[in-house]
């Protein structure tokens, strides 16, 4: 992999996993979410529109579909995440929902796509296994062993699974619609069903004052987060206009190992080493996936 393109990966695992922590530390994680989204999609709008010049591709029916199905999806993903943190570590969360979030992508890949994994893939998924059970052990004590079969069935684990799934799921409807489709504005798309869903939990909720507040609390962290993940997901389309595909996905699954250090660090999340082991087991796994496709 070039050194450019792994840099840039790195730093887009970075800012990933930065605003996954000042999403843990809000004080109401849906409200957070909503202003959140709000920052890219302003952001993004006028370079959405500036590609949507004469000559350019649009958006078929197809892609017109898929891109909201596929943002709504995404907000279901935040929204499950904001859940999982709610009572769990980030340093558990985040490397479970990753980390299953690959897995399911390539199960539905080969399931619905009829996509091929290697023996090698198999073996690097398996690592992947390997490391979310050890991100749940405290230690490598007899009795430790049976807790991350326990702590799976926890409100956060299942809602970080949940997290997952909806990564898996949008990835693989974004394969369908980003095919032949003007990619900026298929991405100004996601944003805007993804806000709209969002909103649509909130009115339901009947909160409005919860959402002031945290703006009025965490404006600071909001405008943060939000430029950082947009940040994050263009210098991940820059790396792959240096680098393939197979070596860029798994290479930011990086953010793992920041999120597990982040939650030590700023958060004094416990079982620390354990942490980084299993995180650094499910990042080995996927890179060893991705070098086998």
């Amino acid at each position: 992999m070039q050194t450019a393109a792994l840099i840039l990966v790195i730093a887009s695992g970075l800012l990933h996993a930065i605003w996954n922590l000042l999403l843990k530390k809000a004080r109401d994680r849906f409200a957070f979410v909503w202003w959140y989204l709000l920052v890219p999609m302003v952001v993004f709008s006028p370079m959405a529109f500036m590609a949507a010049g004469e000559g350019s591709a649009s958006l078929t029916a197809l892609s017109l579909g898929c891109g909201i199905v596929s943002g709504v999806l995404q907000a279901a993903n935040l929204l499950a995440i904001s859940l999982a943190y709610r009572s769990g570590d980030l340093s558990a969360a985040y490397p479970l929902s990753r980390g299953s979030g690959q897995l399911l992508t390539v199960a539905l890949g080969v399931g619905l796509l009829g996509e091929r994994l290697s023996p090698l893939g198999a073996c690097g998924l398996a690592l992947v296994f390997v490391g979310v059970y050890v991100v749940f052990l405290p230690s490598l004590s007899r009795e430790a062993r049976r807790r991350p079969i326990r702590m799976l069935a926890s409100a956060s684990s299942l809602a970080a699974l949940a997290a997952g799934l909806m990564i898996a799921l949008y990835h693989v409807i974004d394969r369908v619609g980003i095919q032949g489709a003007n990619q900026f504005q298929y991405i100004l798309l996601l944003f805007a069903a993804d806000f709209a869903t969002v909103t649509i939990v909130l009115f339901l909720r009947r909160r409005w004052d919860l959402v002031w507040g945290e703006w009025r609390a965490n404006r600071l962290s909001i405008v943060v987060a939000g430029s950082l993940s947009l940040l994050s997901y263009l210098l991940v389309l820059f790396a792959l206009s240096r680098e393939r595909v197979a070596y860029v996905g798994p290479a930011r699954n990086v953010g793992i190992v920041f999120s597990v250090l982040l939650g030590a660090f700023f958060l004094r999340e416990k079982h620390g080493a354990m942490r980084v082991l299993g995180s650094g087991l499910i990042v080995g796994g996927l890179a060893l996936a991705g070098a086998a496709g």
